[in-house]
């Protein structure tokens, strides 16, 4: 029997904790400035989790990806905020942690606002002891996206060999989507490196070069570009060059 197996891929680098101790609810979120922002977290471990939130502001400039944390000696420019900023988690217990916007007329609506959520375990003691997992030595890094007010997209693709150049010059980020999943070729059910999608997203104002997973190279391949919501949605074709 064969069958298609698709994967998402992404081009953020992300920490995670070890997945049989937590889980989180996603590892990019974009979010409506209007609402609060909601990140869920199970924890499947056997033990009690103290764990302890901060906020980086993240820009892109000349291509490069900044992160300002968010400290006390800037807090007149937060945009965002982290509630609870500091929680536990017991057992077999299921726990939110809220983003909400605290910029009020300050909020940059022209273009996205982008976002690190950093979610760290601390080490806490109970009679001497400490109850900490020494192993679990990073915890989760989402990003959370305040979409612009209005998607203007712009960007060029350029694909050469293997790779995909992607130039996203509009102000809300992209994905680029390669789904092959419906077509005939399909691979061997037990081919764990099967992938049959592949979704990159692409920040506003990076250009990326995204390798084209082997399986899913063309000459002529056919992509989707949209934006955070699919309110904007175009089908294109690219040729291969050399």
């Amino acid at each position: 029997m064969k069958m298609t197996k698709p994967l998402l891929l992404t081009i953020l680098s992300l920490f995670v904790f070890d997945a049989s101790a937590m889980a989180i609810s996603s590892l990019m979120l974009t979010n409506p400035e209007t609402k609060a922002g909601v990140f869920t977290l199970d924890n499947t471990d056997e033990i009690t989790y103290f764990l302890k939130t901060s906020v980086s502001k993240v820009e892109i400039v000349d291509n490069k990806i900044i992160k300002t944390p968010y400290t006390r000696d800037n807090l007149d420019s937060w945009d965002i905020a982290t509630k609870p900023s500091k929680l536990v988690i017991e057992p077999n217990m299921v726990k939110e942690i809220q983003v909400e916007s605290i910029c009020g007329e300050r909020c940059d609506t022209d273009k996205d606002q982008v976002y690190q959520i950093n979610i760290q375990p601390v080490s806490y003691s109970t009679e001497g002891k400490q109850q900490s997992k020494i192993n679990m030595l990073f915890g989760f890094s989402p990003y959370y996206i305040v979409p612009a007010k209005v998607s203007n997209v712009e960007y060029l693709l350029d694909y050469k060999g293997d790779t995909i150049t992607a130039k996203n010059s509009g102000n809300t980020m992209i994905d680029i989507v390669i789904d092959q999943c419906d077509k005939d070729g399909v691979i061997d059910e037990d081919d764990d490196r099967a992938l049959c999608k592949a979704n990159f997203t692409i920040l506003a104002g990076r250009t990326r070069d995204v390798h084209v997973p082997e399986v899913l190279q063309a000459d002529e391949l056919e992509v989707m570009v949209l934006n955070h919501d699919e309110s904007y949605r175009e089908e294109i074709r690219l040729s291969r060059g050399e």
